[in-house]
């Protein structure tokens, strides 16, 4: 006797129907993930291209300054030397005191306008991008007087970091370096790198005296916006803490990739 004939046609149907239902939501979170990875890509495309049109300004911006400034400083060194030569014997000390006052000033414009002009060039990646910060803080170290210690667990795990990446990691940690030097009073400072499955750790610490109540309020000038806009655009984030070195802290974080959402199914799928 053939069992099968006793059941109803309806019923044989059913599991077929569930098994279709049960495919929709999954065919559209697949769906939902490969649009997440192609505006992932996307994302990655136009942070690059970002990357490259702020690299060819900032150069531009420097080389205009290096050469405008540079005239200018130049021309104003020589008219001060002409003016020193003719001075009379017999003019008052103030007159040449306030000339070589204008001369040691001038000194002091084309300083800053030589870190400023490097500050501004392409980033010092040729080398690798942990060779490249290394030397870019043994400079700052130097120029503002404050020995600041690298922590780099790995060198060779950054080999591969999208240059974009590279280049904001870079403009933050200077950009908190720089703050650190003007405003912190500190003697030392630490700069830390790290890196995981998921993204890259940056953090930037001194010893100097904190960032008082008032000065918490006018944040805006120390360029923690910009920092912060800076870690957003690659869908990180930064904050700022007080550091175990007695000062502040800003930490920097910044995924690789922007991680597509897990189809999740069931146990019997």
């Amino acid at each position: 006797m053939n069992s099968s004939a006793r059941i109803p046609p309806e019923t044989r149907k059913a599991p077929r129907a569930s098994a279709s239902l049960v495919s929709v939501p999954i065919d559209a979170r697949l769906k939902s993930d490969r649009q997440v990875r192609s505006l992932a890509a996307r994302i990655d495309e136009l942070t690059t291209q970002l990357a490259a049109i702020e690299a060819h300004t900032r150069g531009t911006l420097a080389q205009d300054l290096h050469d405008e400034m540079g005239a200018v400083l130049t021309a104003a060194n020589l008219a001060i030397s002409r003016a020193q030569y003719w001075l009379p014997a017999n003019a008052p000390a103030a007159c040449a005191d306030a000339l070589r006052q204008a001369r040691d000033c001038i000194a002091e414009a084309g300083e800053a306008s030589h870190r400023i002009v490097e500050d501004l060039q392409a980033p010092p990646f040729d080398t690798g991008f942990i060779t490249g910060l290394a030397d870019w803080i043994a400079t700052f170290g130097a120029r503002a007087a404050i020995h600041v210690d690298f922590v780099c667990p790995d060198d060779s795990r950054f080999d591969d970091l999208p240059p974009g990446l590279a280049v904001a990691l870079l403009r933050v940690m200077q950009e908190a370096l720089t703050n650190v030097a003007r405003h912190a009073r500190a003697t030392r400072a630490r700069v830390s790198v790290e890196r995981d499955a998921q993204g890259v750790t940056l953090v930037i610490d001194d010893d100097g005296i904190g960032m008082t109540p008032a000065a918490r309020r006018k944040t805006g000038r120390f360029g923690l916006p910009g920092m912060r806009a800076r870690c957003e655009a690659f869908g990180g984030s930064m904050r700022v803490a007080a550091s175990e070195m007695g000062g502040v802290a800003v930490h920097a974080r910044i995924p690789l990739v922007c991680p597509p959402r897990p189809v999740r199914r069931a146990a019997n799928a």
